[in-house]
């Protein structure tokens, strides 16, 4: 297995043994990572290390940089290796145990997770060029099941948060089972954001077609499209605060506006009138003074179609997670978060916050008022 240069610093880790496994702990290579402040983790599976699938890992790892820089934290690229079997599991981590050096007669398991390795290696570089002044590290997880391994990455670290990708195997499931997505969304105890990057070859493709001469450009040629405008629609959900924050990231990243956007019933009375606007102004409190803010309120009766059709007309949508719903309401109506994230069109960040009391828009608002003594700073 390679030890030198790059791919020396892509750690690898191995899924802790299962209850009937007689390892005692998990193996890891490599020196300890340092957990600083805040970490964004972002999986990288299969599909985003192949220019074939049109994947736009530029525009993630932009959105990974964003939230690190915004919380003066770090990316963690965790490279998933998803091996049959515990032999398999029990073969890498043997050969981390002795650090031998590979030879033609590894095994199809070493030669997978070195290539892995090197793969992320490469990424790992890539993305210190986009952003040299966020730190960048890198970890092969050696897993037989995706979820597991993520969960188990993530522990109950509190400042921590998890970039997922759709469109990826992590959004598979089977026959009334979750895909790793639902399951991280539900269990996970630390800030999860759900990225949808749009059409895979269209606008928003990382891998851009050269049309003349059928080519495919690589990760190191191609360019993400700039993000010249954000859209947050807000309500007064749990989640909602977690992404004004994401948007106030990416919108400095990009040094791009924000639209703020809140729906009201036709019939809304004058006191939920009201309520909206305060709630605008809060979200500009949160986005801070290095955003330029629009804010608007559009009456319907239909929420999600409006933001659908306002989501077409901004190149990035930010929006906090729905609340958790019985499987039975899922049936009958599907929120318009699940609505926006199963689009192809748009490209959208959700976010779902692990302290749902603590960072609600109303909790903030209400800090905020303390904090400026009689809240006439809203006025």
């Amino acid at each position: 297995m390679t030890t030198d240069g790059m791919e020396s610093a892509v750690r690898i880790a191995v899924q802790d043994p299962s209850k009937d496994a007689e390892s005692d702990e998990p193996v890891r290579s490599g020196p300890v990572i340092h957990t600083p402040d805040y970490t964004v983790v972002v999986p990288v599976t299969g599909e985003l290390l192949d220019p074939e699938t049109g994947v736009n890992v530029r525009r993630l790892l932009q959105t990974a940089f964003a939230l690190a820089t915004d919380n003066d934290g770090q990316v963690l690229l965790l490279g998933l290796a998803t091996v049959d079997d515990e032999a398999s599991l029990t073969t890498v981590r043997e050969f981390v145990e002795t650090d031998e050096p590979n030879t033609p007669a590894s095994t199809p398991a070493l030669e997978f997770v070195d290539e892995r390795q090197s793969q992320l290696a490469r990424i790992v570089d890539i993305a210190q060029d986009l952003n040299p002044n966020v730190l960048v590290k890198a970890t092969v997880r050696v897993v037989t099941d995706a979820t597991r391994g993520v969960l188990e990455t993530l522990g109950s670290g509190s400042e921590m948060a998890v970039l997922l990708l759709r469109g990826t195997s992590l959004d598979e499931g089977w026959f009334l089972s979750r895909s790793t997505i639902d399951a991280v969304l539900n269990e996970a105890e630390c800030d999860v954001f759900v990225e949808n990057l749009g059409t895979p070859g269209g606008n928003n493709a990382l891998y851009i077609p050269d049309v003349e001469g059928h080519t495919v450009a690589s990760l190191a040629e191609s360019e993400a499209e700039a993000i010249e405008s954000i859209l947050l629609p807000v309500g007064t959900g749990p989640h909602s605060a977690l992404a004004a924050e994401a948007a106030r990231a990416v919108a400095k990243a990009a040094d791009a506006p924000v639209t703020v956007l809140h729906v009201v019933d036709p019939d809304a009375s004058g006191r939920s009138r009201g309520e909206a606007k305060d709630l605008l102004k809060f979200t500009e409190y949160v986005l801070g003074p290095e955003v330029t803010v629009e804010t608007e309120i559009q009456e319907a009766t239909d929420t999600t179609e409006v933001i659908v059709e306002k989501a077409q007309t901004h190149d990035f949508t930010t929006i906090g997670a729905p609340e958790q719903k019985s499987r039975l309401e899922h049936l009958v109506f599907d929120p318009v978060q699940q609505t926006l994230t199963q689009r192809n069109d748009v490209a959208v960040l959700m976010a779902r916050d692990s302290d749902q009391a603590m960072r609600s828009l109303y909790y903030r608002w209400e800090q905020g008022m303390d904090a400026m003594g009689d809240g006439n700073g809203f006025d």
